[in-house]
């Protein structure tokens, strides 16, 4: 191999390398990293059309972008979920009666006092403890043995 196609082989395997790693790298993750975590909402058009510049390129890095995008909630905007979150300094305390602390009574209550009907057993459903600021499912705050004890369903063995 001559000096010459050996430096252009180079040049085309850096270039190669380069638009990888750029295309691979999420759009919203590194221009918006306060998104992370957010679990719906409106699709932010600026990061759709960035990720799908890197689907132009090469398929891999944008179809990665886009997966990164959507795992992460960087590509939503923010304030746009169709969710609700409780201010705990604002929140009416609600005492049941012993025997009554089972998942229809509980659903019922937030259904009663908020208009919203809700299912403990729905993976969509955050909670958090009073001494955390993290929004977590139901299933990762209780142990299975509470869990399936208050909604009925049974966590798979392997999570």
């Amino acid at each position: 191999m001559t000096d010459r196609l050996r430096g252009a082989r180079r040049a085309g395997i850096v270039a190669a390398m380069a638009g990888t790693l750029i295309g691979t790298t999420a759009c919203g993750v590194i221009l918006y990293p306060e998104r992370k975590g957010q679990v719906d909402g409106r699709i932010d058009p600026a990061v759709a059309v960035l990720d799908a510049v890197g689907l132009l390129f090469f398929i891999v890095p944008g179809v990665i972008a886009f997966a990164v995008d959507f795992g992460t909630g960087a590509i939503y905007l923010p304030g746009s979920a169709n969710n609700t979150t409780l201010d705990l300094n604002e929140a009416e305390l609600v005492k049941l009666k012993k025997g009554e602390l089972d998942a229809a009574t509980i659903e019922r209550m937030i259904e009663e006092k908020t208009g919203e009907k809700v299912s403990l057993a729905d993976p969509a459903l955050r909670t958090r403890t009073p001494d955390s600021q993290a929004w977590l499912p139901l299933d990762a705050v209780l142990n299975d043995t509470q869990f399936a004890a208050l909604t009925g369903v049974r966590q798979q063995a392997a999570r």
